[in-house]
């Protein structure tokens, strides 16, 4: 019996018990927060990606759709989204589009709903989706036309020119 108390209060003295305890409050906690952190990059990544989505439909609308036989932009970008938009959107919803135009500008807005049903019952004041909305605005610019411009302007100097 000597030698076991003897033995006990060595491996006390050796190996103290409040690291284990503090450890298990530490270890759980610092993996929740990697984990949350890596959700909001996440979550960052699918608003960025849907912000440059939006543009880059509003900016091929604005260039390409009266060479592509298109009536209007707002048709040529609700025609060609869901091939801007593939598979991108790790953890969110395919986006939902509107287009508008308005005279010479496309007004582009869209909304992603991301779930997150995986904290499970830990944070009860979370709601089960998240919803952001990214809005563009491209400005239809034709540069032909302005080019056109440009050079009749310089037509017409010069022949002002010669006159003189």
């Amino acid at each position: 019996m000597r030698f076991a108390n003897r033995q006990r209060r060595s491996l006390k003295t050796q190996i103290p018990a409040y690291m284990s305890v503090e450890a298990s409050f530490v270890v759980p906690t610092a993996i929740l927060i990697i984990a949350f952190i890596i959700y909001l990059a996440f979550f960052m990544y699918a608003r960025c990606i849907l912000s440059q989505d939006l543009y880059l439909i509003g900016f091929r609308a604005s260039a390409y759709y009266e060479d592509q036989g298109y009536n209007s932009a707002a048709d040529y970008a609700e025609d060609r989204k869901t091939a801007q938009f593939k598979n991108k959107y790790f953890g969110s919803s395919i986006p939902e589009t509107k287009v508008t135009t308005k005279g010479r500008d496309i007004f582009i807005e869209g909304k992603i709903t991301t779930g997150h049903r995986a904290l499970g019952s830990y944070f009860k004041k979370l709601e089960d989706k998240w919803e952001f909305t990214q809005k563009a605005r491209i400005r239809d610019t034709d540069p032909r036309e302005k080019l056109r411009k440009l050079k009749r302007l310089k037509d017409i100097a010069e022949l002002a020119g010669k006159r003189k």
